[in-house]
């Protein structure tokens, strides 16, 4: 260990924001310019963290760069374990009420779902919710209401009046 006392990559730079958070759609209220800057913005802001990450890589000794990918790689693997149990729980979310639970988990059963996760390994929810429209999702579910009898002929209240009074 060279040196205990220095601070972490991340919190000596003021990099404390998630970079990998979704970032918030443009308002709409911003007009195309408005949102053209915002992403021209962002993506200049990966660009910037890209060369970061490249310029503490090029600084690391041997040994931690070695340590540095061997964390990185049990991210990546855990990311890629956990992914698949986020996209089953976002779709019996996002199906919950719309499709019954028993036919949405034998779908989930036969489909891979690491087709529903983004490059950042997060759930694809525009996916999944489109795959929940097209297994016919967003239908109103079929509440049987029970025997569809004509309703009882009207009664007129002086009839019943009479019949509780014994008169009729």
């Amino acid at each position: 260990m060279a040196d205990d006392t220095t601070l972490d990559d991340d919190t000596a730079t003021g990099a404390d924001q998630d970079s990998t958070a979704p970032a918030a759609e443009p308002a709409d209220d911003l007009g195309d310019a408005g949102r053209r800057a915002l992403t021209e913005e962002r993506r200049a802001r990966k660009v910037a963290e890209r060369e970061l990450a490249n310029l503490r890589k090029a600084a690391m000794s041997d040994q931690e760069r070695a340590v540095a990918e061997a964390k990185a790689a049990g991210l990546a693997e855990a990311a890629r374990a956990a992914a698949p149990r986020l996209v089953r729980a976002e779709f019996r979310a996002a199906a919950a009420g719309q499709i019954d639970r028993q036919a949405l988990d034998a779908y989930l059963e036969d489909v891979d779902l690491t087709k529903f996760v983004t490059d950042e390994g997060e759930p694809d929810l525009k996916a999944i919710e489109a795959r929940i429209k097209r297994l016919g999702g967003g239908k109103p579910a079929d509440f049987d209401g029970g025997a569809r009898t004509p309703a009882a002929s009207p009664t007129d209240m002086n009839s019943l009046i009479r019949r509780a009074a014994g008169l009729s």
